[in-house]
């Protein structure tokens, strides 16, 4: 409604202002004439839209009316005699501007010669009559146009909306469906807008990384069973023996060893566990790398003969918390003493480390999975010693490789 009234104004004050420019040439061209030989003036050169009238000493003496109304012409004469000329008006000159008045314009000129009766020239329009032909049905054709654009935008708008809306529903439905059958149906919606179907391909991502979760959860519980089932069913069975005298007490030995496998065993998880409620910057402060390689590897080098080889003259400080950097180093130099045959070489630079041993390669099939918990090799204890190291290092903004070499295996920390 609003452009609809924007865009008739908009053409009458276009056309009101031609009308305005018609109008003056014609009162020029007028009052010219009858400036010029007052007495014998005559003037009917018919328009289309205009007439005037000249009144001298406050009667109307010559005019047209070809195309305003008796009435209209009448209430102009009437105002002007009445503003004019029956009001005592000293002026001797004065210009009335372009008026509208209802449906008619006019304007014109009062004059007061010296020594002569006042007069006055002006002339009229039917400025209805001319903006309606010259508009013609073009704001008629307009808003019939605006209001077909209109409708269609909504009919658009509405089909639109309704598959989106079904889209949407579908989407819904799906995810409905993935929770009720534990995550196993795909979310995918096809034909879908962009943004609907970016929704659908993200929310299915997470999906297969729920379940790949909930997959490693149980893999883990079973895993966890055995583990702790074996030691203890051990412990159990020489206790048992030993209180029947079937063993004697030198068999404590093997139930300390056991115990001993099974302590490391619930360390190992509780620090894995650990690991998760760990918040990032929080309790971290400056660690040297360099600092925490001396500690661990003057932990094992009395323990082993491996040969240790260090290359650790410049120093790595990076944020983080020293126990965990710690035991992640730990872990990597533990595995690395079990595989290595004669050395372990271990190089610091300012952003990266790097720890070598040359023991055999890791298995073609565990390589990709080395880092996953429950995951070992043929040497491997409990499957979650490299698990640590790659949540801490997470953790800390760091990121931890392993590759196969010709004659042995790089571990690698690095930013």
């Amino acid at each position: 409604m609003v452009f609809l009234f924007i865009l008739n104004l908009s053409f009458n004050t276009a056309y009101q202002n031609q009308n305005k420019n018609y109008l003056q040439n014609f009162f020029s061209e007028l009052i010219d004439r009858y400036d010029a030989n007052p007495t014998t003036f005559e003037y009917d050169n018919q328009t289309l839209y205009n007439d005037y009238f000249i009144i001298e000493d406050g009667v109307r003496t010559k005019y047209t009316r070809y195309n305003i109304s008796e009435e209209d012409f009448n209430i102009v004469v009437n105002q002007i005699i009445s503003e004019y000329f029956e009001q005592i008006n000293e002026r001797n000159f004065i210009n009335v501007p372009y008026t509208i008045s209802g449906k008619i314009a006019y304007m014109g000129r009062v004059i007061k010669p010296i020594g002569k009766p006042r007069y006055a020239v002006f002339v009229v329009s039917n400025s209805d009559e001319f903006i309606e032909n010259m508009t013609g049905n073009i704001p008629f054709y307009a808003t019939i146009s605006f209001l077909n654009i209109l409708v269609l935008g909504n009919i658009i708008i509405w089909l639109w909306s309704s598959s989106t809306v079904n889209k949407l529903k579908d989407l819904q439905d799906a995810v409905n469906k993935m929770i009720e059958d534990d995550y196993q149906t795909e979310v995918k919606i096809e034909d879908a807008a962009e943004e609907i179907s970016s929704l659908s391909y993200t929310i299915n991502k997470m999906r297969i990384e729920i379940k790949n979760n909930e997959d490693t959860k149980k893999e883990m519980i079973q895993n966890l069973g055995h583990d702790l089932k074996t030691p203890i069913a051990v412990i159990r069975s020489y206790a048992e023996a030993i209180q029947d005298g079937i063993e004697d007490v030198t068999s404590t030995d093997l139930i300390i060893k056991q115990a001993d496998i099974l302590n490391n065993k619930v360390k190992q998880i509780i620090e894995y566990s650990k690991i998760g409620y760990i918040e990032n910057d929080r309790n971290f402060e400056d660690v040297s790398f360099k600092e925490v390689v001396t500690q661990v590897v003057n932990h094992y080098k009395y323990i082993t003969d491996r040969q240790f080889i260090l290359d650790i003259e410049t120093d790595w400080i990076h944020l983080m918390d020293k126990e965990g950097c710690y035991i992640a180093v730990s872990n990597i130099v533990d595995n690395a003493v079990r595989y290595a045959k004669t050395k372990i070489v271990i190089q610091l630079s300012t952003k990266k480390l790097t720890i070598f041993n040359d023991g055999e390669a890791i298995e073609t099939n565990v390589l990709p999975k080395i880092f996953k918990a429950y995951e070992k090799g043929s040497k491997g204890q409990f499957g979650l010693g490299l698990a640590i190291v790659k949540e801490t290092m997470d953790r800390f903004g760091l990121r931890v490789s392993v590759a196969n070499h010709a004659n042995g295996v790089l571990f690698t920390i690095e930013l």
